[in-house]
């Protein structure tokens, strides 16, 4: 997608299994652009809020090597970004389905402009949860699906935050998330 948006760019691509190799083409590159993903599923939780197989590490290089770097994140809730000062930009893409290549493309390439709010906080740090660490992360060893062995049983706290979900966590807290709630921008400024 991102080759037939830009019929008149040449388009080098690394698979980002070795970060050294994604800095080297992205050296050379006008833009580097860096997809980190994040699998998440209903009944299968991610323990922190990092990005899995060393992409956090690929992405710095990358934005060492090119300070014109934009990460595309195709996640389904709030990751940690370590490396947000050395990046240009960031988009959130969600899972963005089977023509979510086109419409990356276009926002990537201004033809059409971003214009989505976050519907959930992304925390600055994990320390700003109610529960930093997973409930049963510790005793529970789930299966594929997200289910522990038969018989184990889960204990959770959730009068922790009660009805102070998200933003209103946060509120409460005297928190400053990374990005709050309703957090977009587009390429285009407002005054009135």
């Amino acid at each position: 997608a991102i080759r037939e948006t830009a019929k008149d760019t040449r388009v080098i691509f690394r698979d980002g299994r070795y970060p050294s190799e994604a800095a080297l083409a992205a050296a050379q590159a006008d833009v580097a652009i860096v997809f980190a993903t994040q699998y998440q599923t209903e009944g299968f939780d991610v323990p922190d809020l990092s990005l899995p197989g060393g992409q956090d590490t690929l992405i710095a290089a990358v934005a060492t090597a090119n300070p014109n770097t934009i990460v595309v994140l195709e996640t389904g809730g709030p990751v940690d970004m370590p490396w947000l000062d050395d990046v240009a930009g960031v988009v959130e893409a969600w899972y963005a389905g089977a023509r979510g290549g086109e419409a990356i493309a276009d926002i990537l390439f201004g033809e059409v402009n971003p214009s989505g709010h976050l519907p959930i906080t992304f925390p600055a740090s994990l320390d700003q949860l109610p529960r930093p660490q997973l409930d049963g992360a510790d005793t529970v060893e789930p299966s594929f699906i997200g289910m522990g062995t038969p018989g184990q049983t889960l204990e959770a706290d959730y009068t922790i935050e009660g009805s102070d979900v998200g933003y209103r966590w946060f509120a409460r807290q005297g928190e400053t998330a990374l990005f709050p709630f309703g957090h977009g921008l587009s390429y285009t400024s407002f005054a009135h």
